[in-house]
């Protein structure tokens, strides 16, 4: 169960540098997820996911012979590498213009849905949307947080490194 909990808080941690990164560098992109409700916000969230997968291969054996078009046959207990970006990205499975962040594109899915990000059958991951909830609250208030108010603190923390970035309140 600890092993769960610490995968879950790395991975969502990534999820939300991401979807921030995104955010703040595309300012179109964020003024839709501040002004859009959770749907809106949650096909964002999915959609930046399946751009940037937190796990981008999986390692996974074939439990039984399988012929495959791209890699022939593949006999029972081979070790194969799951490209999960490039699955989120076949336009054959995310539609026109795959490399684009469309937050319709999921067409009214239950949100989670990552495309393949989260894994899929027995190996989707079961905080999935434990995971999206809390990137979604987390960045919903942070970017209420006027910009005028960050600002640069200067010097040491104590430990040898310089200051980070912090909130400054009004």
């Amino acid at each position: 169960m600890l092993a769960y909990s610490i995968a879950g808080m790395l991975t969502t941690r990534e999820l939300i540098v991401m979807a921030a990164w995104y955010l703040f560098e595309q300012p179109a992109l964020r003024e839709r997820f501040q002004g859009g409700g959770r749907d809106v916000q949650f096909g964002i969230l999915d959609e930046i996911l399946r751009l940037e997968p937190i796990v981008a291969v999986l390692a996974r054996r074939v439990v039984e012979d399988i012929d495959t078009p791209a890699c022939g046959h593949i006999p029972a207990g081979t070790l194969v590498a799951i490209d999960i970006r490039a699955t989120n990205l076949d336009e054959a499975a995310a539609g026109a213009c795959p490399h684009r962040i469309d937050p319709d594109r999921a067409g009214g899915a239950a949100a989670g849905s990552g495309f393949m990000s989260f894994g899929d059958g027995s190996h989707r991951c079961p905080g999935a949307q434990l995971s999206l909830h809390e990137a979604r609250l987390f960045l919903e208030k942070l970017l209420a947080v006027p910009a005028s108010s960050w600002s640069r603190r200067r010097g040491s923390t104590g430990s040898g490194r310089s200051a980070a970035m912090s909130c400054a309140t009004p």
